[in-house]
């Protein structure tokens, strides 16, 4: 038993020796407090539950990136880490109390076994999937299972009123990280990171030499809306783009020690022209990137501040199966810069939500690697970019937002696509992408008749756009993430931006 405890002690914290006696009397504590509310308390009490509100509370209290997971929340946020998980591989949506596949993975267990988009399933074994009371908990713990057991799906095919039993055998089913990728043009080529996963970073390399193979010489990386994940997936990213040498991030700890991570071998697009585009919801490990990038000069950041997350959790396992991510380090970028924003005396929803602006004023904290103290002046954090992408106030801007207020565009996209399978199934995504037009039937389609003779009265000169964003939808609801980025692309105030500043500088791309 001792062995035991030792073992256990060494695994979950293998950078130092903790001493648990020195905390004995704090730990009676919390144990006599949980006791009493157990035994003595006025009304039934689950503690379970207390003690991981009461924890997560603590945690909140030290930073707001450090944090607690509950044991049955554990494997949901191993399979985001991992970039994969075991199930039957479909996207699904409840559409009319029905469990509606909306798309179907490729290669996955689903797509060998037969099933297509636009399928209800009804039955997995005995299990009813349809009615008023589902929900996606319970079709996650229905479809999900051990790698290798299989369900039996009862179908209804609704383009062909065919009802179908197919066996499914579940297996593992990637969490692509690179939601598209594709060529803008003749010489520029586009890559959507969404996450960074034990996967991103040889997803990334796929792309790059698939777009490269396919003539582009300038790369947008787009980490828009990127929460970040993996410091070690950050770093390999980083490092196609950058020379063997150059520093990535330096991170530093309470002892002051310093950890610096440098490229390390040839990328795949160390020259030629490169774009990365950030916006709010750009943190962490996007922010890793795009911060050694911009320190080096190797590209243009383009879009509007990220968020400003310079802070590094360790995850720690607990003995009843949950984990805790405590904040045990800060990082910076090459050149010193703190992009973590202020957080002492934050405010949650604020520090989330609040101070959204560029901020031109003010860029991130510096901090050479001798030094011991970060310097006393406020930290708005973030990385700014280098060319600012504005928040567009015009009046396609509004049309788009009213509309978007009282009809709900993705289901009425899904809609749409699904009373129209079969005429849908004649296109090709590349035909669909470059030849489909969004005309004033499906402008009815989707805002009935009065509602689209006036739009098309009173705002003519922002039909381009609305018209754009609902093929964008369809696109989706068709082909999949990538054509509705591909369509959207056309519009985008980034990419355009993007396009532009590459267009106006002069990049070295021989060998």
């Amino acid at each position: 038993m001792l062995f035991g405890i030792g073992l256990g002690v060494f695994f979950n914290f293998p950078h130092k020796t903790v001493v648990f006696n020195e905390a004995s009397e704090r730990e009676q504590k919390l144990r006599q407090i949980i006791n009493y509310i157990d035994y003595e308390y006025v009304d039934q009490v689950n503690t379970d539950s207390l003690l991981d509100q009461t924890i997560s509370e603590l945690l909140h209290h030290l930073d707001p990136h450090s944090t607690y997971i509950p044991e049955d929340q554990v494997s949901a946020s191993e399979e985001s880490i991992r970039g994969s998980f075991v199930g039957i591989g479909i996207e699904f949506k409840i559409y009319n109390d029905s469990l509606t596949v909306v798309q179907v993975m490729p290669d996955g267990p689903s797509a060998k076994a037969g099933i297509i988009a636009g399928d209800r399933i009804l039955l997995a074994d005995t299990v009813q999937l349809f009615g008023p009371s589902l929900n996606s908990q319970k079709v996650l713990a229905t479809l999900k299972g051990v790698s290798g057991t299989s369900v039996k799906l009862g179908l209804f095919r609704p383009a062909e009123n065919l009802h179908l039993e197919i066996d499914v055998k579940r297996g593992e089913v990637g969490l692509n990280s690179v939601s598209s990728y594709f060529l803008l043009n003749d010489s520029v080529g586009i890559i959507k990171l969404t996450k960074f996963t034990a996967r991103s970073a040889q997803e990334v390399r796929r792309s790059l030499r698939d777009l490269q193979n396919e003539g582009a010489k300038n790369i947008i990386l787009d980490l828009r809306d990127n929460p970040g994940g993996l410091l070690a997936a950050a770093d390999q990213i980083a490092d196609e783009f950058l020379s063997k040498g150059q520093m990535i991030v330096f991170t530093k700890d309470r002892q002051g020690e310093i950890e610096e991570f440098y490229a390390s071998r040839r990328g795949y697009f160390e020259k030629g022209g490169l774009a990365v585009l950030i916006n709010r919801g750009s943190a962490s490990a996007s922010e890793i990137v795009a911060g050694a990038v911009q320190d080096h000069q190797r590209g243009i950041i383009v879009g509007r501040r990220s968020f400003g997350k310079g802070l590094v959790q360790e995850e720690i396992s607990l003995q009843d199966g949950s984990k805790m991510r405590l904040t045990t380090q800060r990082y910076y970028t090459p050149s010193g810069r703190s992009i973590q924003r202020d957080y002492d005396t934050y405010d949650q929803a604020y520090y989330y939500h609040g101070n959204t602006g560029s901020e031109q004023s003010s860029d991130s904290t510096v901090l050479l690697p001798e030094e011991t103290e970060l310097k006393e002046r406020r930290n708005i954090g973030g990385i700014l970019p280098d060319v600012e992408v504005g928040y567009d106030t015009t009046s396609s801007t509004r049309l788009l937002y009213h509309l978007a207020m009282t009809v709900n565009l993705d289901e009425q996209a899904f809609k749409y696509v699904d009373e129209r399978r079969k005429e849908l199934a004649l296109w090709q995504e590349d035909s669909f992408v470059k030849h489909w037009q969004a005309d004033s039937t499906v402008l009815e389609s989707f805002f009935g008749k009065p509602v689209t003779e006036r739009i098309v009265k009173e705002n003519e000169l922002e039909l381009a756009i609305l018209k754009n964003r609902l093929k964008a939808f369809i696109a989706y609801n068709r082909f999949g993430t990538r054509a509705y980025q591909r369509v959207y692309a056309l519009d985008d105030a980034y990419v355009q931006e993007a396009l532009g500043a590459l267009k106006e500088k002069e990049w070295n791309t021989a060998d």
